[in-house]
């Protein structure tokens, strides 16, 4: 049967216009994430961080081996990721007046305190055999230093405790948090314009990473100390860094080899959530007529805009952010989705961009299991000249480097422009 023209015509327009509210639809599902979904995230995974903690036995002792016979703290960690994870559980703590979480953190860390106290203490009594027994332990990081990935993400919140905290800080928490300010502000390598970096590995190397490391301990430092100069160092970090490594694009190459002269060839997701989160954490620590402000302000908003350009329609980034055949990666689109809305809050962006971060947040909720995992997310990956390297890293489920920036980002979102614990 022959059909008239006006009856192909309507068939025509009925299918284009149920195509396009289907897809108006769909693209209206993705970023639909409600407060209280996010919320129910949020302390999910702020709650899988919680272990039973259990302080040591710290005897004087006559011989390492009475030493090592004592019992050890249960509970405690020491590395960068968990750092970054009890930062986001402090935020989640003030925002949503969980005490529990709160309470975790301060007595971990007071843990760790003792813990290295007894333990330089057996290094100052046993010399060198002290000192390698302190290294098999599970604050070794802080026996060692010797990086940045050491002392300052777990400095940073430490710091950040005691200010919220200020009538149950210990003498051994003030001793551990001398000490890693002692590395970062004076031992770690600094290039002759006073850029932190690490000059002996692959023959000298900036890294967008230690712009956390060492560049929010440094505003935390600051804060707490009442100390300028310490908010202005990590405004330098940032600056000095951004002339080496963000692209015309706004988004930032992974590391500078300085003695080659070049930065490296790719933009790696979780490199560039470093720099946002240093970003937003270093101008909201900075008074509005500060003169380092408003190169900050036009680093930031750059690399927001670079970001927004490459977002997947499913609200995620890319593992490295300007290649659409590669995989999506948790933690970057964590840290984006938390750089996103604090700038938003704060007025540094426009309002409207709280949609961008709510999207990225509602990618992320798929990737976060019904008891607090946080999936999805590239182990710890160093600098290479080699894409292959980067699509290759591996995703273990639950990888530490995903959970603080989730925690960081769900609180942020839910923020509405407060300023929780930022000072």
């Amino acid at each position: 049967m022959k059909r008239s023209i006006a009856a192909i015509l309507f068939s025509a327009i009925f299918v284009f216009i149920s195509h396009n509210n289907t897809a108006l639809a769909q693209g209206a599902a993705v970023g639909a994430i409600s407060d209280d979904q996010i919320r129910n995230i949020v302390d999910r995974v702020a709650k899988h961080q919680i272990t039973t903690l259990a302080d040591g036995e710290y005897p004087a002792v006559t011989n390492l081996d009475d030493a090592k016979a004592a019992k050890a703290p249960e509970g405690i960690a020491w590395d960068y990721p968990w750092g970054v994870a009890l930062f986001g559980m402090q935020r989640q703590s003030v925002a949503f007046g969980d005490a529990n979480t709160g309470q975790f953190v301060t007595q971990h860390n007071q843990i760790c305190s003792r813990y290295y106290q007894w333990l330089a203490g057996l290094e100052k009594q046993f010399g060198a055999d002290g000192k390698a027994f302190g290294e098999t332990t599970k604050i070794k990081g802080l026996i060692i230093l010797g990086k940045l990935d050491n002392c300052g993400a777990m400095g940073n919140q430490m710091v950040q405790d005691m200010m919220l905290h200020p009538d149950s800080v210990t003498p051994e928490e003030k001793v551990v948090v001398a000490r890693i300010a002692d590395w970062v502000v004076n031992q770690q390598d600094r290039m002759t314009n006073g850029t932190l970096w690490r000059e002996h590995v692959q023959g000298g190397t900036v890294w967008p990473d230690d712009l956390y490391m060492g560049g929010v301990f440094l505003v935390r430092w600051g804060i707490y100390n009442h100390e300028q100069k310490y908010i202005d160092d990590a405004a330098h970090q940032i600056i000095n860094q951004a002339a080496l490594l963000q692209d015309t694009d706004g988004l930032w190459f992974h590391g500078y080899y300085v003695g080659a002269g070049k930065h490296a060839p790719y933009k790696w997701g979780r490199g560039n959530g470093w720099v946002m989160v240093s970003l937003v954490e270093t101008l909201s620590a900075m008074d509005e007529k500060d003169a380092l402000r408003p190169q900050l302000l036009a680093i930031l908003r750059k690399q927001i805009d670079g970001v927004k350009k490459v977002q997947g329609t499913n609200g995620m980034w890319k593992q490295i952010l300007d290649k659409d055949d590669i995989w999506d990666e948790t933690s970057c689109t964590a840290m984006f989705a938390y750089g996103i809305a604090r700038a938003a809050n704060r007025g540094w962006i426009d309002p409207d961009n709280m949609a961008v971060a709510r999207k990225a947040f509602a990618g992320v909720s798929h990737h976060v299991t019904a008891d607090g995992m946080v999936n999805g997310t590239c182990q710890g990956t160093s600098m290479s000249t080699d894409l292959t390297y980067y699509i290759e890293r591996q995703r273990p489920d639950d990888d530490p480097h995903g959970r603080g920036p989730v925690i960081l980002a769900g609180t942020e979102i839910l923020a509405g422009g407060q300023k929780q614990a930022a000072k």
